[in-house]
């Protein structure tokens, strides 16, 4: 490996048989998003996280008796840094036209259907499978998209109307607001599917614990993005930002808002953390949370040493899902903070 280097190479010779390891390699190289510069010889962006996996599957080709081998470089031999751009754009761009085609010949269909039709069983939860299988391939193609293809907004749009066409031809409500009694009406979390969530760049507790709960809990196919204040990323939904309706409301943090508003109170683990959350946002000791300062901890060590937001969700999505393991497996009883709870 050599020191420094824009780029990442991996360079390969595989055996003819067995045909399934040729396969396997290809697969993985197009999972990663690699572009190829010359025959057998594949490029991807220098960081820590592509030569894990250029490393990882090093081994399995020497391993399935090939050979190959990991370079990082700062030029690539007849090609320049430009062209290299440019082949990864090609590619995701030649992704991104079939999905946007794909989500467009779906929308008409959807239009096609008179608005006083009674759906046949099974059509809405047909398109919805379709829009789905799509929000599957752009999360990925999204999450190789390197160099920003311009093809990218073009089928965020699309999916985007396909997912309007479909709350509307489901009939789904808006989000419910406080009832007349007082009490909040849970939002219908169907409506929040594969969506896009805004929030603040380098998050820390509130920010992280809530894009956890996000993807546990409310969105199975959920997207993040950041957005300064004062600025917003087209159709998503803020939290944890100035003004926004998902964040702090009175004294609750914005992860107490999401459990409130989508009707989670009633899983005493997610109960415990929201107040572990509490207590190290606000830091105001309303629970006297013991976890509080080691959570704390943790999420300012990993801040330290991940300097990309979307990685910082993910590890800190770990260390939530190792929390809510612990706490929801502790007797009911055990849960409850063995400080007394200011009032």
């Amino acid at each position: 490996m050599t020191d420094g280097g824009t780029w990442l190479l991996l360079v390969h010779h595989l055996p003819p048989r067995p045909t399934r390891l040729r396969v396997r390699v290809w697969r993985q190289l197009q999972k990663l998003g690699a572009a190829t510069v010359k025959n057998s010889v594949y490029v991807l962006p220098w960081s820590d996280r592509h030569l894990e996996d250029f490393t990882w599957l090093n081994q399995e080709i020497v391993s399935g008796g090939g050979e190959a081998a990991v370079f990082r470089a700062s030029a690539v031999a007849g090609s320049t840094d430009g062209e290299i751009v440019a082949a990864f754009r090609r590619d995701r761009d030649a992704v991104y036209a079939r999905l946007t085609s794909g989500l467009l010949r779906l929308a008409q269909r959807m239009e096609g259907r008179r608005r006083d039709d009674v759906p046949a069983p099974g059509t809405l939860e047909a398109f919805d499978t379709e829009v789905d299988a799509m929000q599957t391939e752009l999360n990925h193609v999204e999450g190789v998209d390197f160099f920003k293809a311009p093809g990218r907004a073009r089928a965020t749009a699309a999916m985007e109307r396909c997912r309007t066409l479909l709350r509307k031809a489901q009939g789904r409500k808006p989000a419910a607001r406080p009832a007349a009694g007082g009490k909040a009406v849970p939002r219908d979390r169907a409506r929040y599917q594969g969506r896009l969530w805004v929030t603040r760049p380098r998050p820390h507790i509130d920010r992280c614990a809530s894009a956890w709960l996000i993807r546990k809990f409310i969105d199975r196919r959920p997207r993040f993005g950041f957005a300064v204040p004062g600025g917003a990323l087209r159709g998503g939904i803020p939290f944890d930002m100035p003004e926004a309706e998902l964040g702090h409301q009175g004294e609750d943090c914005t992860f107490e808002t999401l459990v409130k508003q989508f009707g989670l109170e009633r899983d005493a683990a997610v109960r415990s953390i929201a107040q572990i959350v509490h207590d190290v946002d606000l830091k105001d000791g309303k629970f006297g949370r013991p976890e509080a300062a080691g959570v704390d901890a943790v999420l300012r060590g990993l801040s330290e040493q991940v300097h990309d937001d979307q990685r910082l969700l993910r590890e800190a999505g770990a260390v939530f899902d190792g929390l809510y393991a612990t706490l929801a497996a502790r007797p009911a009883g055990a849960r409850k903070s063995p400080m007394k709870r200011r009032v």
